[in-house]
């Protein structure tokens, strides 16, 4: 009988030490799903700047394409954009920015101009340089409804270009553009785009910066 007894408090104390050896929480824990903000620097030309006010202090308008890429998850960090710029007019004003993505929409100056693709791969380049972003994305540039086979022919070899230096490459004009040329709708002057064609460009843009 007490070695009975004796088993039964021996079970009861093992017991009670096992359920003190649980710890305070057994549920399960998960990774943190806290949504990332990054920081983009933008350069270009009237494609970027657009009727922004003040593009160097981030005061964007509605014609350019970074109003609608910006959110409260990405925020517009700086960059220079100007009208009629080209790739080596970029090079030479930009400057460093505290940046995690650059995005470059460069080109059309130099395209029509008759820059060598050459030249404006080097400006490209000095402009990453200069940035110092971790993460480049490089768009194509939108139509030149006047010159469909040139513009086709410079985003090709950009996109060669942007893949050769393992920079992510976007074509953001996809969603303005019907064959070559400008959507109806998205430019009044085959050149520019609409509020409704920098909207599009916008959102093209974020979905990169985003991802």
């Amino acid at each position: 009988m007490a070695w009975a007894a004796l088993a039964v408090l021996t079970g009861v104390v093992v017991g009670v030490g096992a359920i003190r050896s649980l710890p305070d929480s057994a549920g399960p824990t998960w990774p943190s799903s806290e949504p990332k903000v990054v920081r983009f620097a933008a350069v270009g030309d009237s494609i970027t700047q657009g009727n922004s006010p003040d593009f160097s202090v981030g005061l964007t308008g509605s014609l350019s394409w970074v109003t609608y890429a910006r959110s409260p998850l990405d925020l517009f960090a700086g960059g220079w954009a100007a009208g009629g710029a080209t790739t080596a007019r970029m090079a030479a004003n930009v400057q460093p920015v505290k940046a995690d993505v650059l995005v470059i929409i460069a080109g059309t100056n130099d395209l029509a101009q008759g820059v060598p693709f050459a030249v404006t791969e080097s400006n490209i380049a000095r402009i990453v340089e200069t940035v110092g972003a971790p993460r480049v994305v490089v768009s194509a540039i939108p139509p030149r409804n006047s010159a469909p086979a040139a513009t086709a022919a410079y985003n090709a070899s950009l996109k060669a270009f942007v893949l050769a230096h393992k920079w992510e490459w976007v074509d953001a004009p996809a969603a303005v553009r019907d064959g070559e040329q400008y959507a109806a709708g998205m430019s009044l002057d085959g050149i520019h785009p609409t509020e409704a064609g920098a909207e599009a460009l916008g959102r093209a843009l974020d979905a990169a910066i985003s991802r």
